[in-house]
């Protein structure tokens, strides 16, 4: 079974975002519900290769905020505050357009990077990385075998 900790202590953020070991945080859905906001799932992706950026999730104002500065707004469930990505970074994402799903529960933000990054990890070259999935899942063939490894 796969938890956020290890021997009985919490993973560091480095061991989390640099490891190898597959640490799923199967309990992030109970905890974006304990953020007390409604909120949707937003997958972000660059609106010219359709990789995928980032999942995250926005409320109603957050899409209102898109749509007004042309740039991708979120939630953040963990601050329970507005994130406008790139605010901090710079790695700002600019808006292309907004799709909605058939049940009307889930966005994509289509956008396009005004930099190279949309992650806020860093590669091996000190930059931030261009997409929060950076690295691959693989499966061993024995029960719970799993190995991550970081694309090239």
């Amino acid at each position: 079974v796969f938890g956020l900790f290890f021997l009985g202590m919490a993973l560091s953020h480095e061991q989390l975002e640099e490891g190898s070991e597959l640490r799923l945080d199967w309990e992030k859905l109970r905890k974006v519900a304990q953020c007390q906001e409604a909120v949707v799932p937003v997958a972000v992706q660059h609106a010219d290769t359709l990789e995928v950026l980032i999942v995250a999730f926005a409320n109603e104002k957050a899409l209102l905020e898109t749509f007004q500065r042309k740039v991708c707004v979120l939630w953040s469930t963990s601050r329970n505050k507005l994130w406008v990505k790139g605010d901090t970074s710079g790695d700002v994402l600019d808006l292309v357009e907004v799709r909605v799903n058939c049940e009307q529960n889930s966005l994509v933000y289509l956008v396009r990077p005004r930099r190279t990054g949309a992650c806020h990890t860093k590669g091996p070259d000190g930059m931030t990385r261009p997409s929060c999935y950076y690295r691959c899942l693989t499966h061993t063939g024995s029960e719970g075998g799993f190995v991550l490894d970081k694309l090239s």
